[in-house]
C-alpha cells in the first residue's frame, strides 16, 4: 500500500498542471484576440524557438513607429555648406559647438559635424586647434 501515496500525489500534480495549462491557453486566446483586433501579427506563434521582437516589434508591425513620428526631410533656402560658410564668416572663429547651435537654430536635424569635416577636406574651411574650448574652431579658407 505505501506505493499508492506517491501515485496519488503524481495524479494530483498532473491534474493541477492540466488545469493551469487550460487557464494559460485561455489567456493566450484572449491576447491573440486583442492582437487580431489591432492587426498585430505575432511571428512564431506557439511553441519553442527564437524569441519574438518584443513590444517594440509588435508596435512597429501594427503600422506605428516605435518612439514617435518620423521626421521628414527638411527644405531650406540655402544649402548646409552655404549656411555654415555664412555663419563662420559672420562669427569670429566659431567652435564646433557654436556651429552646431547655429545648425539646430535653423531647424536642421542631427549635427553639422559631417558637413564641417567635408568642408575642411575640400579646403573651404580651416580647422584650428583650440586651447580654451573643447574641440576645434573654424575659419574660412
Amino acid at each position: 500500500m505505501p506505493r499508492l501515496k506517491p501515485a496519488k500525489e503524481l495524479e494530483s500534480l498532473i491534474t493541477s498542471l492540466a488545469q493551469e495549462r487550460r487557464e494559460h491557453e485561455q489567456a493566450i486566446a484572449q491576447i491573440d484576440a486583442v492582437f487580431a483586433r489591432y492587426g498585430i501579427a505575432v511571428a512564431g506563434g506557439r511553441g519553442r524557438g527564437r524569441r519574438g521582437a518584443g513590444v517594440r516589434g509588435l508596435v512597429a508591425r501594427a503600422g506605428k513607429k516605435a518612439g514617435g513620428r518620423r521626421r521628414k526631410r527638411g527644405r531650406f533656402t540655402m544649402t548646409a555648406e552655404e549656411s555654415i560658410l555664412r555663419f563662420v564668416k559672420s562669427a569670429n572663429k566659431p567652435s564646433t559647438a557654436d556651429v552646431n547651435v547655429h545648425w539646430k537654430s535653423e531647424g536642421r536635424g542631427g549635427k553639422a559635424d559631417n558637413t564641417l569635416t567635408r568642408m575642411v577636406k575640400e579646403g573651404k574651411l580651416k580647422r584650428l586647434k583650440s586651447k580654451d574650448v573643447r574641440g576645434s574652431k573654424y575659419s574660412v579658407a
